[in-house]
C-alpha cells in the first residue's frame, strides 16, 4: 500500500512537473489538475485519497522554503466519522405523569451519526434554538441550568427569512450546524440533545432526516437524536405553549424563549450508533515574521468524492466530483500566494498558510484548528478565505467579511481599482457557511472571496476546464495585495461586530 501510494505521488508530481508554465495562470491550472486528477477520486474525507491531496500541499510548502508552525508540525490531525450505521439498541419513551409512552424509531424518533451511544434519564428542558452566540448577544442558555437534564433545540437560526437579521438571514451561520448544537448541550452539561424541526418556518419537513451513513462529525460524547414535532408539541402542551409562538416570539425581537418543562415529564432514551473512526490532516506552512502577529490565509481541500452525499447530480452518485472549483481552486490559489510571499523579503507579519479538511461535512477542519490553534489567535490579524475562486464572471468578485474589521472597506475598495475588477459587497458580514466563519466565531476579522455560484456545483461536471486560469490569475493579483498590506501595516485592524 505504502509503495503504490508513493509510486502514485511521483507519477502526479511528474505530471506536474512535467506540464509546469511559467506565470500564475500556468501554475494555478497545474494545481488544479493534479487535485482534480482521476487517481484523487474527489478528495473526499475519510477517503484514503484525501491523503493524496494533503501530500501534494504539503511537498509543495515545502517547495517553497515554507516551515511548520513554531512547536507544531506540517500536519494537524483530527477525528471524523467515516461510516457509522444504527445499533440494534435504540430505545426512547417518555412519562407526561400519568404513563410511560413508548416513541417508534424512525417514525417518532431517529439517532444522528455522530451521537455518543449510552443511556440517560432526565427532566426535559426546551432551550430554544441551542446556540450561544456572544458576538450577536444572543443565548438561548443564559437563564437555563441544563446539568444532568435532556434539552430540546430546534433545528436552523431565527430570524433565517429576515434579511436584515444579524444572524444573516437566508444565510446559515455555524451556530445553525447541528454539531454546533450538539457541542454547546455538552458544554452546558446537559445529558443529551432532542432537537426537532422548527416545522413552522419549514412547513415541507414533515419527516424525520435521514441517518447518515458516511463521513461526517465525529461522535461528540453526547446522546443526539432528532424528535418528531408531533411529539415536542405535545411536550410543549403541558407547558401551554406551541412551537409555532415560541419561533415567532424568537423571530420578533430576537430574545430567547427557553424555559424548563413541566417536572412530571420524564424522557428516557438509550443509543447504540456504531462508528468508524478516521483520522483527517489540515496541512499547514508557516512564513516567519519580525513580530509574533500573523495573517491566516487558508482554503479547504476536500470535497465530495463519488458524490454519496451533497451531489447536486440526480444521475451523478458514484461517478467522480473532481471539485474544480470547490475547492482545487482556492487551494491553487493559496498554494500560489505561498510560493510568492516565500519569495519575498521578510514581512514585518508573519503568515500562516492553511488548507482546511473535512469543510464539505461542516466546516470541521476550520472549526478544529480555531479550537485547538497552533498560534494564537489573539495574534492572528485577520484570516483570508478563498473558496470556489476560479470561475470569475462579469470581472466581478464577491466579498464577505468586509464588515468584521476596521479599514477593511477602504482597503478592498482601492485593491479593486488597482487591479480593474467588480467587488460584490452583498454579505458583508462574513457569517455565511465557509472556513472563515470558524475564526469569526473566534473574533479574528475574516475575509472571504468568492467568483460565484453555477450549474457544475456538487457536480461530476466541477472540471478544471471550466474554469477560468487568466481571470484566478487576476484574483491572486488581488488577494496578495490585500494580504501584503495586512502584514505590512502597523496598524492592526479591529475587529467590529454587526449592530442590531
Amino acid at each position: 500500500m505504502l509503495f503504490r501510494k508513493a509510486k502514485l505521488w511521483l507519477l502526479l508530481w511528474a505530471a506536474l512537473a512535467g506540464a509546469a508554465q511559467d506565470g500564475a495562470a500556468g501554475r494555478f491550472i497545474e494545481h488544479v489538475k493534479v487535485l482534480t486528477a482521476e487517481q484523487m477520486q474527489g478528495r473526499a474525507a475519510g477517503r484514503p485519497e484525501l491523503a493524496l491531496a494533503a501530500d501534494y500541499i504539503e511537498q509543495q510548502f515545502k517547495s517553497y522554503g515554507l516551515r511548520p508552525p513554531p512547536g507544531a508540525a506540517f500536519r494537524q490531525a483530527f477525528p471524523i466519522t467515516a461510516h457509522a450505521s444504527l445499533g440494534e439498541n435504540n430505545r426512547a419513551a417518555y412519562n407526561d405523569g400519568s404513563r410511560w409512552t413508548s416513541l417508534k424509531l424512525d417514525e417518532d424518533f431517529r439517532p444522528l451519526s455522530f451521537s455518543a451511544s449510552g443511556h440517560a434519564t432526565g427532566q426535559v428542558v426546551f432551550a430554544g434554538y441551542g446556540i450561544t452566540a456572544p458576538e450577536y448577544g444572543y443565548d438561548d442558555y443564559r437563564t437555563l441550568d441544563v446539568r444532568g437534564k435532556l434539552v430540546v433545540v430546534l433545528r436552523h437560526e431565527p430570524q433565517e427569512f429576515d434579511e436584515n437579521s444579524i444572524f444573516s438571514g437566508r444565510v446559515y451561520t455555524l451556530h445553525g450546524q447541528l454539531e454546533a448544537k450538539a457541542l454547546n448541550a455538552r458544554r452546558h452539561g446537559a445529558l443529551g440533545v432532542l432537537f426537532v424541526a422548527d416545522k413552522p418556518n419549514h412547513p415541507s419537513e414533515t419527516a424525520l432526516g435521514e441517518f447518515t451513513p458516511l463521513a461526517g462529525a465525529a461522535n461528540h460524547g453526547i446522546l443526539f437524536v432528532e424528535v418528531s414535532a408531533a411529539v415536542v408539541e405535545g411536550w410543549l402542551r403541558l407547558a401551554g405553549r406551541s412551537l409555532e409562538q415560541i419561533i415567532k416570539d424568537i423571530d420578533r425581537d430576537l430574545r430567547p424563549r427557553s424555559f424548563a418543562l413541566p417536572e412530571r415529564l420524564q424522557v428516557d432514551l438509550t443509543v447504540e450508533v456504531n462508528q468508524q473512526t478516521a483520522m483527517v490532516d489540515n496541512v499547514m506552512g508557516y512564513l516567519e515574521g519580525a513580530t509574533d502577529e500573523y495573517l491566516i490565509i487558508g482554503a479547504h481541500y476536500d470535497h465530495i468524492g463519488l458524490g454519496e452525499q451533497f451531489s447536486m447530480s440526480a444521475s451523478g452518485k458514484g461517478l467522480v466530483h473532481p471539485g474544480a472549483d470547490d475547492n482545487a481552486s482556492g487551494v491553487a490559489v493559496l498554494l500560489e500566494l505561498a510560493r510568492w510571499f516565500s519569495g519575498q523579503l521578510r514581512p514585518r507579519r508573519g503568515i500562516l498558510f492553511i488548507a482546511f479538511a473535512a469543510e464539505e461535512i461542516g466546516l470541521l477542519g476550520s472549526n478544529f484548528y480555531a479550537e485547538n490553534p497552533v498560534l494564537p489567535l489573539s495574534k492572528a490579524v485577520a484570516m483570508i478565505n478563498l473558496d470556489m475562486v476560479g470561475r470569475m464572471r462579469e470581472n466581478t468578485v464577491y466579498m464577505g467579511g468586509i464588515a468584521t474589521g476596521s479599514g477593511f472597506r477602504e482597503l478592498v475598495d482601492a485593491a479593486g481599482r488597482r487591479f480593474g475588477l467588480k467587488l460584490d459587497y452583498s454579505d458583508s458580514s462574513g457569517y455565511g457557511s465557509s472556513d472563515q466563519f470558524s475564526f469569526l466565531a473566534k473574533s479574528v476579522p475574516v475575509l472571504f472571496f468568492y467568483t460565484g455560484h453555477h450549474a457544475d456545483y456538487h457536480t461530476p461536471q466541477d472540471t478544471w476546464d471550466r474554469l477560468d486560469a487568466e481571470a484566478s490569475a487576476r484574483l491572486i493579483e488581488l488577494v496578495r495585495d490585500i494580504a501584503q498590506r495586512l502584514i505590512e501595516n502597523p496598524k492592526k485592524p479591529r475587529l467590529l461586530r454587526p449592530s442590531r
